[in-house]
């Protein structure tokens, strides 16, 4: 039965690519936006990620969540309208879809050939900020988490390998060995550091304890590696603003340990105060809390 689901949804999401593919880029977005917040309001993942967001923005109306649930559907649908047409995006020359702020910060790891960490979470089109990195001369690698389905994780790492970046670094030992190599040879990394990690460190996220990644500062620290956090927003339709920030500034210890915490909570702190600020922007539908 578990074959036939994963056959089945293969199926479903090659079609759904290759409609949007047809359609190009603009009304693939636009059809798949309208897609998700015409379904996504009825799914019982939108009655979790509600009382998610009372549980952490208690201060907002519940006409303010649902509000800013239905900007997440739609800019999650516009996501995967988008997927076909990753190698469309620019975020360099006179009329970029990107725009880029903090470039500075950006092209001086460029021009130095220094590794970085570049930190962001799951917002807006969350695979344009390894794009940004890239399109600036940066050489990278892209850590990510492998979905359940392997023909669906097939497809993205295809994309992405083709559009995006060569280096495609999935989570778990394996990938941490990578991840290393890349430091040590000056190849950055660009993770996303706001899902849970049940086998990484409890953190404070949002006042409530969190399993958090501890790799952004498990490796920070043991390599000397700078974190650069990024934001990333939909401005409108297929036009994005990022902002690569000033790396995260903290002291050494000699506590590895407590190091480590005091980083994680540092970036789940940066990551909280974006989302504060446009929680339609991210997505809430992980289980990121205890119970």
């Amino acid at each position: 039965m578990s074959d036939t689901r994963y056959k089945l949804e293969a199926a479903g999401f090659n079609l759904l690519m290759g409609l949007f593919k047809a359609m190009g880029r603009e009304r693939a977005s636009a059809v798949g936006g309208w897609l998700f917040r015409t379904v996504g309001p009825h799914i019982s993942r939108h009655k979790k990620a509600l009382a998610s967001m009372a549980r952490v923005m208690p201060e907002l109306s519940e006409a303010e969540r649902e509000a800013a649930l239905f900007l997440m559907w739609e800019n999650l649908g516009r996501t995967a309208g988008e997927y076909p047409h990753l190698g469309s995006f620019t975020s360099i020359g006179p009329d970029p879809d990107i725009e880029v702020e903090g470039r500075d910060v950006l092209e001086r790891f460029a021009e130095e050939g220094k590794a970085a960490i570049f930190v962001s979470g799951h917002f807006a089109n969350w695979e344009l900020m390894p794009l940004a990195v890239a399109q600036a001369g940066v050489e990278g690698a892209e850590v990510y988490r492998a979905p359940n389905n392997a023909a669906v994780d097939a497809w993205i790492t295809r994309a992405r390998q083709t559009h995006i970046m060569q280096r495609q670094v999935p989570k778990g030992p394996s990938g941490a060995r990578e991840l290393v190599k890349c430091v040590r040879s000056g190849v950055s990394l660009c993770m996303l550091a706001d899902q849970k990690m049940n086998d990484g460190i409890e953190s404070t996220f949002f006042g409530l304890p969190a399993m958090s990644p501890a790799a952004p500062a498990t490796m920070s620290l043991r390599y000397d590696v700078p974190i650069v956090p990024v934001t990333f927003e939909r401005v409108r339709g297929t036009r994005f603003r990022i902002r690569f920030w000033p790396p995260l500034d903290y002291a050494k210890t000699g506590d590895m340990h407590a190091d480590i915490a005091a980083v994680t909570a540092k970036v789940n702190g940066f990551l909280e105060d974006w989302i504060r600020q446009r929680p339609g922007m991210w997505l809430w539908l992980h289980n990121r809390w205890k119970k």
